[in-house]
């Protein structure tokens, strides 16, 4: 499980990654979007998926 707080009722995690650290998103509570960073692959796969709305940022390059 990645968190139990059940008093916390429409929070989730700000942060997460795997174990290997190969990748992390990052999303605050309040913010209108999350950032990923990873492998080459994970961030195609993000940007080509139709149902994601999902940007590169200009600094990412």
């Amino acid at each position: 499980m990645l968190y139990d707080h059940p008093e916390e009722d429409g929070w989730s995690p700000s942060n997460l990654w795997p174990r290997d650290q190969s990748w992390v998103s990052c999303t605050d509570y309040d913010l209108w979007a999350t950032k990923v960073a990873g492998p080459t692959a994970l961030i195609e796969a993000l940007l080509d998926d139709g149902d994601l709305e999902a940007v590169r940022l200009p600094w990412a390059t």
